[in-house]
């Protein structure tokens, strides 16, 4: 499959309101890519595109794109945050800013703090920031 293909069947597989699965040719597809980092950021605007899909606690999705934790991921993760925040995207940036390790920790609390803020970032959003400690 070519990364086009792989993109296509990830964007397919959201449906709303439903449960996210990944096809297994699709899965090992991925793993096979020459350049794997490249799926990250399609990876993150289908999770902000889609906020009613059920993506798994963390799922397929999450458990591949945090593999680039300190390699390009977690900027990815706030600039795809910044443009759609979601439930999903939301618990993804507290799974980073919990790793005390990560030196982008305060990025992470500063994009909460402006999403807090920002009157055109719905209640529902703020909600699902206040159960977490930040």
């Amino acid at each position: 499959m070519t990364k086009e293909q792989i993109i296509n069947a990830l964007k397919e597989a959201a449906k709303p309101y439903d449960s996210y699965y990944i096809e297994d040719e699709v899965k090992q597809a991925m793993m096979q890519l020459p350049e794997p980092f490249e799926l990250v950021e399609p990876i993150l605007e289908i999770i902000g595109l889609n906020p009613t899909v059920d993506f798994g606690m963390p799922g397929d999705l999450v458990h591949y794109v945090e593999s680039f934790s300190e390699k390009g991921y977690e900027e990815l993760l706030i600039a795809s945050v910044k443009k759609n925040p979601t439930a999903h995207n939301i618990w993804m940036v507290h799974r980073c800013y919990n790793d005390v390790e990560n030196s982008l920790r305060e990025e992470f609390k500063s994009l909460i703090t402006e999403l807090k803020t920002d009157s055109s970032v719905s209640q529902g959003i703020k909600e699902v920031i206040d159960e977490f400690s930040w």
